[in-house]
């Protein structure tokens, strides 16, 4: 089986780059950008998975993740607006409420690769290229939607790398002076990692970035996660109800004949890998 992961929030905040006038501009632009990534792969099951809150982070480190802008209350009506939509398509929405997205892709990437299945992620977050090191990397695909590209395995070991580095995009500082290329550097020479390593200060910070970066592990990864606490949102597919939705919202361009019926065809196809 090829299993599709999406990183539900990476792709809506994406939309926003044509997000413009009127009040289904957000939704518009979704959806737009989502059927030919459900006709790209071509997968036999697809989750949308979506954020909770990260306490064990947040109380590692107040600050993580502090610098994201808030966004306007229209983006989060759109937001609703879409996972509604999302009900009637083929495609299983699942989030933890204590845990972030990247937690659970991990999470259901591991299970499902342990099975056999082929499993393409979905996401410009480059936290999911760790993986390649914890998971078996001839399972595991990591497609960036921005760049229209996959993403290789490193030659290093990724989570070290940015736990020197840091991350700038959810507020975690690396070592002073430390960016791509000196991590690189210190990773290729023992000697340069050992001296950090027996630094207490700069350890500290190497293991604490460690513990923000890493993915938390669940233990029972069986049905979707329930057991650990998961909630999963199964939908009723019908293409009649999401053509209602797009005929409100006045998506003309998404309702021509020919436009809908490559619409219709990209999710019949994953309603039929469901089966």
């Amino acid at each position: 089986m090829k299993i599709l992961l999406l990183d539900g929030m990476n792709l809506i905040h994406r939309s926003r780059n044509s997000f413009s006038k009127g009040d289904h501009a957000l939704t518009y632009s979704f959806f737009r950008s989502f059927k030919p990534l459900i006709e790209k792969f071509k997968a036999d099951r697809a989750y949308f998975v979506l954020e909770g809150q990260p306490h064990h982070r947040s109380e590692t480190y107040a600050d993580y993740k502090s610098n994201r802008p808030s966004q306007p209350d229209s983006f989060w009506r759109q937001q609703i607006e879409i996972l509604e939509v999302m009900k009637s398509l083929p495609v299983i929405q699942i989030r933890h409420p204590d845990h972030e997205c990247d937690d659970v892709i991990a999470n259901l990437a591991k299970f499902h690769s342990q099975l056999g299945n082929e499993v393409v992620i979905i996401s410009s977050d480059s936290d999911f290229i760790q993986l390649f090191d914890s998971l078996d990397p001839d399972k595991i695909f990591l497609y960036h939607p921005i760049k229209k590209e996959f993403i290789s395995k490193p030659d290093y070991v990724y989570l070290d790398w940015k736990s020197l580095r840091g991350d700038v995009s959810d507020n975690i500082p690396g070592l002073k002076g430390v960016g791509d290329k000196t991590a690189s550097k210190i990773l290729s020479d023992p000697r340069l990692m050992k001296e950090i390593l027996e630094d207490p200060d700069k350890r500290a910070i190497f293991e604490r970035n460690k513990s923000l970066i890493r993915f938390h592990w669940f233990d029972d990864l069986a049905d979707d996660l329930l057991s650990e606490g998961a909630e999963v949102a199964y939908p009723t597919f019908s293409l009649a109800a999401v053509r209602e939705e797009f005929e409100r919202m006045d998506f003309t361009t998404l309702l021509t004949e020919r436009y809908w019926g490559k619409f219709e065809d990209a999710f019949e196809t994953l309603s039929a890998g469901e089966n």
